[in-house]
């Protein structure tokens, strides 16, 4: 029997090789007319060429086209309902005046090189530059930008969408809890958010329930919130740029998080402020010049580690139950408050530089001889009654602080260092304080330990 003829089976049940390969071609075939087509008649069209407008563009296209947009301005709103690449070139401006302008409702679109804005005289919180719709998924929004918009880019429900080098300004004439958020996320898993610029927004990055995402990149200014998540999971913050926010970078009711080489400088009230945050990995972080420059609150299982933590009215703030949380390696430098410890029982963060250790080296291995303490009855005194900072100087407080030191009795739960570094961990950290160049506002005047005299 010829080799193409034989035949393959079991137990009686046989096909020829040829029946099988006729098989496979005919799978093939019928795989290439569902795909095949919307690549092979893909088209470029062109606004103010081939269309009046962009909407009717729209109506006319298939999936896989691209939607050219030449220059100019163009006075609609419209809805992407095909897989469309709609691009602009020498920066086209779509200008609305009510609701979305752009609404992405499918799968696969792209949208770029535009330049939007929002001449609706009533500030609409329900409105948005690009709105991803439920379903949109995978959608691409990449190198526009966007004036006195609401939400600029607002996606609801839809996974994997990345959004990238986008700038974004908000309405600067509102006061910022009125404005819209630059990127707003809600129940859009596994987004990639990279090199986004926020300004005069609500929140620059406000994400809920949208679960293992990547925002790489980013920066806010002069908004409430640089990033806040809110129930957001496996998620990843890397370098972005928190700067002249009312807070930095808020991780709320999120776990298994990654906040690595941030920046939080100059930000009214908290650097980073980690609230019902669990499991989660904090390190290599800027955070300058904050009210509160780190901030735990009913937060376990964190790693804090190799941060540089400097200039804040208080350098960090752990109450509220946050316990069992590792910090080590980190490098504290005039914080007027070190660290504010509330809690049970006593912390043990080994590792850590302190501008203020008084300790000594004897044995030249760079660790101190003398373990750093961070509280102290008299700070617990000072930090439950704000008023007490009148006695400071007082010989009563300066007596209670030696009985103290006699009679560990008095001791109140506090946070140990039994290997503080003699010299800073983070070896640029003169740098850091140049390219930052910020003081804290002291937005809590209360948390205050020392007199002010410079």
């Amino acid at each position: 029997m010829p080799i193409s003829e034989y035949t393959i089976g079991h137990k009686g049940l046989g096909f020829s090789k040829r029946y099988v390969f006729f098989c496979l071609a005919l799978v093939a075939l019928f795989c290439l007319m569902l795909l095949g087509p919307a690549q092979a008649d893909a088209k470029t069209v062109v606004v103010g060429v081939d269309y009046p407008t962009i909407g009717a563009a729209l109506k006319k296209v298939s999936n896989g086209d691209v939607i050219e947009v030449k220059g100019g301005e163009y006075r609609e709103e419209f809805r992407i309902e095909k897989a469309v690449h709609l691009k602009g070139t020498n920066s086209p401006v779509v200008i609305g005046k009510k609701g979305h302008t752009i609404e992405i409702a499918s799968r696969g679109v792209t949208v770029e090189g535009f330049v939007l804005r929002d001449e609706n005289p009533v500030a609409d919180i329900n409105s948005a530059g690009i709105y991803i719709s439920k379903g949109a998924d995978g959608a691409i929004v990449k190198d526009n930008r966007f004036y006195g918009v609401m939400h600029a880019v607002w996606s609801v429900e839809a996974r994997g969408v990345r959004i990238e080098n986008n700038i974004i300004e908000g309405r600067k004439n509102l006061e910022r809890n009125y404005r819209g958020n630059g990127i707003y996320l809600t129940g859009s898993p596994e987004a990639t958010i990279t090199g986004n610029t926020m300004d005069y927004c609500r929140d620059g990055i406000y994400i809920e329930v949208s679960h293992e995402g990547k925002f790489i990149g980013n920066t806010t200014t002069n908004s409430r919130y640089g990033i806040h998540t809110m129930w957001v999971d496996n998620t990843v913050f890397s370098r972005n740029t928190a700067i002249r926010n009312l807070v930095g970078i808020a991780i709320m009711y999120s776990k298994n998080s990654v906040i690595t080489d941030n920046v939080a400088a100059g930000n009214q009230t908290h650097g980073l402020l980690l609230n019902q945050t669990t499991r989660s990995r904090i390190t290599g972080n800027t955070v300058i010049g904050n009210t509160k420059g780190v901030y735990f609150y009913n937060s376990v299982f964190n790693s804090l580690s190799s941060n540089l933590i400097m200039n804040n009215s208080l350098g960090l703030h752990s109450w509220g139950g946050s316990m069992d949380n590792t910090v080590n390696g980190n490098t504290f430098i005039s914080n007027e408050v070190q660290v504010k410890f509330v809690a049970g029982k006593d912390q043990q963060w080994d590792g850590n530089y302190w501008s203020d250790y008084l300790g000594w080296d004897m044995n030249g291995d760079g660790i101190g001889d003398m373990p750093y303490e961070t509280n102290s009855v008299v700070d617990h005194i000072l930090w439950r009654y704000p008023t007490a900072k009148l006695l400071y100087a007082s010989a009563s407080l300066q007596l209670l602080w030696m009985i103290e030191k006699q009679f560990p009795i008095l001791k109140v739960p506090k946070v140990a260092d039994t290997k503080p570094s003699m010299r800073p961990l983070q070896t640029n950290w003169r740098a850091l304080k140049v390219k930052y160049p910020y003081t804290a506002e002291r937005y809590y005047g209360e948390i205050e330990k020392l007199p002010i005299t410079h």
